[in-house]
This record gives structure tokens, sequence and C-alpha cells, in this order.
């Protein structure tokens, strides 16, 4: 990895439509040279996926995070369980964890009845494999862009998701629903493969994309596997002694200007906040703990880490 390399992430990760020409002219690289390099990191494993992220607020859904302990377990005793979660479509966003859970899910449902019918489902038909789990409610996640780990900028880019709470309902048709599941997981393809995979023509689609990129997709940015790059994904979930808006907005400043910080999200529940990092090693993560204790000793009651091992599912189309 050298500099044009991380370059190279990060302008996929705030654009991965953009053409390869465009990145190549911004970074001063040939053409031929950008697109040698993205192949590399596909090939290397390094790019895992190209994504589009969805403002599920806006089409009338509420999102829930979902911890799950499990009995102690094999592979195999795991492998129903495991199938039941990447292939349920209103779960959005699935890890497996190390620690004081063994699974982290993120629901997205149109109301409580159908949370309430997931979770019945879950601990009828694993009964004897569910040991706990604590629901909370997605208010905000604040998400930084890949620029301020790779490159260390001090200009942060946010992309803000508000998942619930949103007072304007936006309606869209079947046709739209083709295009955003489509994205979903390809959202790097050309107009004319997408008017092709969708049976609509070129100009619908960009069209389409138009509106729906104003109100309801959030970006286009490709999925990386930071482990390859020697990072350890681990989460930092709190309890507050005390909540005001000045102690959040402090606690968001300081993971905003935090280089290893990824993303942190704000929910109702068990947990209040949580806070999602990129560690090198032990000593950088007793580094973090540290720093985060001296400075908000007197705002947390209490706190849980979770390493992120392995990334199940990232769609964000429930339907």
């Amino acid at each position: 990895m050298d500099l044009i390399d991380k370059k190279i992430m990060c302008a996929l990760d705030m654009n991965c439509r953009k053409p390869v020409s465009q990145i190549a002219h911004e970074l001063r690289i040939g053409r031929n040279v950008a697109a040698y390099r993205i192949k590399n990191l596909e090939d290397k494993g390094i790019i895992s996926n190209y994504i589009c992220s969805i403002n599920l607020g806006k089409l009338g859904y509420k999102t829930y995070k979902i911890y799950f302990k499990t009995q102690f377990s094999t592979k195999t005793s795991e492998k129903p369980f495991f199938d039941f979660l990447i292939h349920h479509k209103s779960i959005i966003h699935c890890l497996k964890t190390e620690g004081s859970f063994d699974y982290s899910i993120a629901i997205a449902v149109k109301n409580i009845l159908e949370l309430d019918n997931f979770l019945t489902e879950v601990k009828t038909r694993f009964r004897d494999f569910i040991k706990d789990y604590f629901v909370s409610i997605i208010v905000y996640t604040k998400i930084f862009k890949l620029n301020k780990l790779l490159l260390d900028q001090k200009e942060i880019q946010i992309k803000f998701d508000k998942y619930s709470g949103e007072e304007e309902t936006i309606t869209i048709d079947e046709k739209d629903k083709r295009i955003i599941s489509l994205l979903s997981q390809r959202s790097n393809l050309s107009i004319l493969d997408i008017a092709e995979k969708t049976k609509l023509t070129p100009d619908i689609i960009k069209y389409r994309l138009k509106k729906l990129s104003s109100n309801i997709i959030n970006s286009y940015r490709a999925l990386f596997n930071l482990g390859k790059l020697g990072y350890y994904h681990y989460v930092l979930m709190l309890k507050m002694r005390r909540a005001s808006k000045k102690d959040e907005e402090d606690l968001v400043i300081w993971c905003t200007n935090k280089k290893n910080v990824l993303y942190c999200t704000k929910r109702v529940g068990h947990f209040d906040f949580e806070i999602n990092m990129a560690i090198t090693d032990i000593q950088d993560l007793n580094s973090f703990i540290d720093e985060f204790k001296e400075k908000f000793s007197g705002l947390i009651d209490s706190y849980e880490i979770v390493i992120n091992s392995k990334l199940l599912k990232l769609n964000y189309v429930p339907f």
C-alpha cells in the first residue's frame, strides 16, 4: 500500500460511481494506472464490494440494533442461525463478534410488531441456541470518511445517516426498488449496465438515479476489508452516567477528531452510544481506552468491548 493506493481508496469511499478517468485526473495519474490499481485492490480482497447506503427513515423504516449471546457451540451448530440471519431480508447488517456478544445485527422494520415477530421467531426456532440478547433503537449514525484514517486529513468528511424519526416519508415505486436493490450490492455499475439489468432505458435510469440520489440514497461507496491493512475492528459500547446535549456533542466531536474512529452511533436501549474504531494492536487499544477514560470519566457509567471478527452481511435494502 502506497500513497496512491490510499488516495484511490479514499476516492472510492467518497463516491465509487465516479469514472476512473476522473479519479485519475484528480490524482494526476494515468487512467490505465488508476484502473490497474483498482483491479489490484479488488484482487487482493482489500476492496470487497461496492454498496450504496439508504436513508431508511425516509422510507418509513426504523432501525434496531440487536446483540446476541449464544450457548457454547461449534460451527455446525451455529450454521442454522447463521443462515437464518444472512437470508432474512429485514436484516441489513450482520457481524460475527468476539467478546461480550457473539452476533451483532441491525434490522430495519416498519413498526414494533415486525420487530416483535422477528424476536418471537428467533426465540422459538433457536431457543436452545440463544442465551441472551439486548435490543436498542438506532437514533443516528455518523460515518467518517476513510481519508481520516488513511491520509490523516484534518478536514473531516462526515456522512450522517438518520435511520429513525424522519418527519417526511417518501414512497417509491417498483422501478425505483429494482434500481436500489441492484445498486445495493453493485453500486459501481454503469448506466448502461443498470438499464440492461432492470429492463429500463438509460434516460429513465439517469432521471431516477438523480432523484433517488437527492432524497433516498446517501452515498455510493466501496466496502473495504481493513483487516487486510493490519487493522482490527473494535467496538466500544457505552452506558452513560449523564447524557445532556452538551455531553453528547463533546463525545461526537472527540470521535470526529480521533483518527481511528470509523463511525459512532447514538441509540436508545441497553447501550447509549457505540464507537467503532480501527485498532492495530493491544497497545493501540490500551492507548485509545486510556485517553477515552481520561476525557470522559465523569460521563460514562460503564462500557463493554467487542471485536467485529467477520462481516456476514451488509445490504441496506430490506425489501
